[in-house]
């Protein structure tokens, strides 16, 4: 019954594992879990090795204990409401894919019209706002320095707002399915933004400070590159428009599931006494296949956000690191976590190990500036160090005050 549905992010949620958990009820594979499968007519044909080969980053990816399955997957489920064009041509060619899946739909229609937004996409709204603030204070400080003060000598904030948005943050990639389109829709959008993330009540979400603690924090912070060379303060001002950029992508892929998943829900009232099924479009775009993002697209929007975006990003549903990408950004951000710097220290090492023994795992930088999944991580990890070191060597009555 459609007055049944759930009607928030963790009922959907609780809903979409229970219906999962139910489909392997019969003893077929667990849905609720990542497979690896392969086509049965290419491993009878001889197309597929024997022993079958697995890269092991799908297998590390599958989790454990690992589930293979050989069969005709077109025959069995629609293979492109699950796969992305290129992995049915490898599944077509005998390779193993990765597969997961997902339960979409499932809205309850408003009596009053219109969509009420998801609880993760108010919350990224929120990140975005405060961000845009944050952002927008570093900067200020930061191109001066890297562009010489008698080149940007701003007389006023405005002006500094004037600068920053439209010439360093508005020329990033934006969404390619935003469907705000004109440079004055999107300066009007930052402009909303940073208004909004300087509130107090919006900022205490994520920084422990008020607003004007908040600005002479990064006052002093900006200090400490007063004598680094130019290089440095480039790349600390890409690993804040990579956080921009990031946060951007997950504001309007979650704007894009609510408005989906509403659709499909729809379709499903208006259909749920016959067989026929939605729109295979807009399951792609639910699973979120028509816009392909990898980890280390979303980490700098986790870093700075601090949610999880597997909701939203049904395709990273199996990465597990998420959740201490946000440990690290509530540790930047000056929160106590749950973490002792001995745990930091550990996962730190080894996850550059990972990334240093698997250039595989990240793409390559595609902005000249912006930073890739991998250099955002190397970086976050190094101002982590260095907030710790700088910590340790504060005096006990200074570090009480601040």
């Amino acid at each position: 019954m459609t007055e049944d549905l759930p009607t928030s992010d963790m009922e959907r949620e609780k809903l979409r594992k229970q219906l999962l958990a139910e489909m392997n009820s019969d003893g077929s594979p667990d849905f609720t879990r990542p497979m690896i499968v392969v086509n049965l007519d290419a491993f009878l044909n001889g197309k597929t090795a024997h022993p079958l080969k697995i890269p092991p980053a799908m297998l590390a990816a599958a989790g454990w204990p690992v589930q293979k399955w050989i069969l005709n997957l077109h025959k069995f489920y629609p293979i492109e409401n699950a796969t992305t064009p290129e992995e049915r041509e490898r599944y077509y060619r005998g390779e193993p894919i990765l597969i997961r899946a997902n339960v979409v739909g499932l809205r309850p229609k408003r009596s009053s019209g219109g969509q009420a937004k998801d609880d993760i996409e108010k919350h990224i709204n929120d990140a975005f706002a405060v961000s845009c603030f944050v952002i927008f204070e570093r900067l200020r400080h930061l191109i001066p320095l890297r562009d010489g003060k008698n080149v940007r000598n701003w007389l006023n904030q405005e002006a500094a707002k004037d600068f920053i948005f439209k010439r360093e943050l508005l020329p990033l990639p934006w969404p390619e399915h935003d469907h705000r389109t004109t440079d004055k829709d999107r300066l009007g959008l930052m402009d909303t933004a940073w208004r909004n993330g300087q509130r107090p009540k919006l900022l205490r979400r994520l920084y422990p400070y008020s607003p004007d603690q908040l600005r002479k924090k990064i006052v002093a912070w900006a200090k400490s590159f007063c004598e680094k060379r130019r290089q440095e303060i480039e790349e600390e001002i890409r690993f804040l428009k990579t956080q921009f950029a990031s946060l951007n992508l997950c504001r309007e892929r979650a704007r894009e599931f609510r408005r989906i998943e509403n659709e499909i829900s729809k379709f499903m009232q208006q259909h749920q006494d016959d067989e026929t099924y939605p729109d295979p479009t807009h399951a792609q775009v639910a699973a979120g296949f028509n816009r392909l993002v990898e980890a280390g697209d979303i980490f700098p929007a986790v870093y700075a956000g601090d949610f999880d975006p597997r909701p939203i990003f049904l395709r990273l549903a199996s990465v597990k690191s998420f959740e201490f990408i946000r440990y690290l950004g509530r540790a930047a951000r000056g929160h106590d976590t749950k973490l002792s710097p001995r745990i930091f220290s550990v996962l730190i090492a080894n996850s550059r190990r990972a990334l240093m023994e698997k250039p595989e795992l990240f793409a390559e930088r595609r902005y000249p500036d912006l930073m890739s999944g991998r250099e955002f991580l190397l970086h976050a990890y190094a101002a982590y160090e260095r907030q710790r070191a700088a910590n340790d060597n504060e005096p006990d009555a200074i570090r009480a005050i601040v």
